[in-house]
């Protein structure tokens, strides 16, 4: 017993021994310093009271301070690490110096942040000819996924009630401007920030009694109603304007208006409506709906916009306030649906058939070409997706796990090997994704991959002897031929050089074009660039000093910058030079 506890003693002596020096070379460790400067962009002009903060990795503030009159701040000690300083100021985009490394005792003397003076856009809006009180005023950034347009929410604020609004400290950029009139209390509105994001403000919606959140104007009819008019007063996002805002700009008489639009009404029949059965628990008898989905992106604040009905035992619906525009109807009882496009403009549909079925099962399996310093990576963290094609906001994705085997089935199997609780891909296209490794880009923000995927990249997609990476699947019947997917494990890269500070965009020039994600980088302060895990294929490399994020999704402004791009092959494991500066 004597020899234990004395092993013991010794033991936690020697561990509090090797713990307090850790501690006493941690606390020895010399503070660094931080001395930086704040002035407006593209001048030399300071920025005196910028409130600085300075965060560590994890977000949280370490130390915050304000400018001084000259526009310079100084942080005497601050612990060595890696930080990230985001600065604030009325009137300004918020600014941000992504990030800092402090070494032991080192002095950071040459910090320099610069910041972008927000933009106004104020205005009245109206509804026929009246002030329209408690309305909103919204801008959108314009995101372009595959090639179609869609929104992007920036920015909002509520006009008084007056119909008076006011948007400031607006991020420079393209905009679409929109107004926005509530038939009743809204359940999400937005509030104006200076981020230039767009802020859920739920408590003041579904605390207010609705009569104060509804907006002050005139009425609707029955076959009326209000969705967002787009600047200079047009339904229809095709026919708005696009609005450039300029840093410091202020944009003054932005009138809209936004009266009550005509409504119309859709007649039909589901067809295939199986037998009547019994409601059970969790299962409620096959009653049929029938939706509508938008094909055009908007914003949606009325019900017209996403109209539904129940289908009568009949079959027969009615769907009534139909705002004008192409949408999908859908229709869908139990693990049967169909769906049809519809396109309703100066006059009501009637006698639209959709017909439901279970769909069809596609079956395929996913092989990997692994390099030989690539670790085996279990598949099952890889789903397979059909999403129907063109894609639109009323698009349908039917996704299925892979199996460990690499063996699919869409739609997947219910439980214990059964029936899909799922209705399968209807006749139609579609594109074929490969989840996370081949997706199309939701928005402009490129979607992170796995660490154990970041490697791997989509070689091959085919049925029979139809390539279908660079083409759609046709849907006519069931099909006999397996989806086969092929991954390769070993990309290349591409290097080059471009202006310090610059964007470099690595662009498809290929059918991938507007329909995936495209890699982007910053040119380092000797305007090396580096483009990592890059599939083979076709490319072309682009630069910009300014760019709009994402906007190279939009074709019509890749239609004027296309001579600008140097073109570039990547070939499996290789390198690959840009041997010309980029511009």
């Amino acid at each position: 017993m004597t020899i234990r506890k004395t092993h013991r003693t010794f033991l936690f002596l020697a561990v509090s021994s090797l713990l307090l020096t850790g501690f006493q070379n941690a606390a020895q460790q010399p503070a660094a310093s931080l001395q930086g400067v704040v002035i407006e962009a593209g001048s030399t002009n300071p920025v005196p009271k910028a409130t600085v903060e300075i965060g560590n990795a994890g977000g949280t503030a370490a130390e915050v301070t304000r400018t001084d009159s000259e526009g310079k701040f100084y942080i005497p000690t601050i612990a060595p690490g890696q930080y990230r300083i985001v600065v604030s100021h009325t009137g300004h985009v918020n600014a941000k110096y992504e990030s800092l490394t402090l070494a032991p005792g080192q002095r950071a003397n040459n910090v320099r942040i610069e910041m972008t003076r927000g933009g106004s856009i104020s205005g009245h809006i109206t509804d026929k000819g009246r002030p329209a009180g408690l309305s909103d005023a919204a801008v959108f950034r314009a995101v372009y996924t595959e090639g179609q347009l869609t929104f992007d929410p920036v920015m909002a604020n509520r006009a008084d009630d007056l119909g008076e609004y006011h948007l400031f400290w607006l991020p420079p950029g393209r905009y679409y401007l929109a107004a926005v009139i509530w038939e009743t209390a809204s359940a999400v509105g937005w509030i104006t920030n200076a981020e230039g994001i767009d802020t859920p403000f739920y408590s003041q919606r579904q605390t207010s009694r609705a009569v104060f959140m509804r907006t002050t104007a005139g009425g609707v009819s029955d076959t009326e109603a209000h969705f967002p008019v787009f600047y200079p007063g047009a339904p229809d996002i095709q026919l708005a304007a696009v609005i450039d805002v300029l840093p410091g700009a202020d944009l003054r008489g932005m009138d809209i208006e936004a009266g009550p639009q005509p409504t119309r009404r859709i007649t039909g029949m589901v067809v295939g409506i199986p037998a009547v059965t019994t409601p059970t628990q969790g299962q409620p008898g096959n009653r049929v709906n029938v939706n509508m989905r938008s094909l055009m992106g908007t914003y949606i604040s009325n019900q017209a916009q996403v109209p539904n009905a129940t289908v009568d035992p009949n079959g027969t619906f009615v769907i009534t306030r139909v705002v004008p525009g192409r949408y999908v109807l859908n229709a869908s009882a139990g693990n049967l649906s169909g769906r049809t496009e519809v396109e309703i403009r100066d006059r009501d549909l009637n006698n639209i058939t959709v017909l439901l079925s279970s769909g069809f099962a596609v079956a395929g399996r996913v092989t990997v070409e692994r390099a030989a310093t690539v670790p085996a990576t279990p598949l099952t963290g890889i789903r397979i997706g059909l999403r129907t094609d063109p894609m639109s906001p009323g698009s349908t994705t039917y996704t299925t796990p892979v199996q460990g085997d690499g063996s699919f089935t869409i739609p997947a199997s219910g439980p214990n090997g059964g029936p899909a609780n799922n209705p399968g891909p209807l006749a139609g296209d579609y594109r074929v994704l490969v989840n996370p490794i081949l997706t199309p880009p939701t928005d402009s923000r490129v979607q992170a991959i796995p660490p154990q995927f970041q490697s791997y990249f989509v070689k091959s997609i085919r049925m029979g002897d139809v390539d279908l990476l660079n083409d759609t699947l046709h849907l006519t019947s069931q099909p006999s031929d397996p989806l086969l997917i092929v991954i390769g494990t070993n990309p290349g890269s591409v290097r080059g050089k471009a202006a310090p500070g610059s964007t470099v965009v690595l662009i498809h020039d290929n059918a991938l074009r507007y329909r995936v994600n495209e890699k982007t980088s910053t040119a380092d302060a000797a305007g090396n660039f580096i483009f990592e895990n890059v599939a083979p294929g076709n490319y072309k490399a682009f630069a910009w000093d300014t760019v709009e994020r994402g906007i190279w999704q939009d074709p019509s402004f890749m239609r004027s910058q296309e001579e600008r791009g140097v073109p570039v092959h990547v070939d499996e494991g290789k390198l690959s030079t840009i041997d010309s500066k980029l511009n």
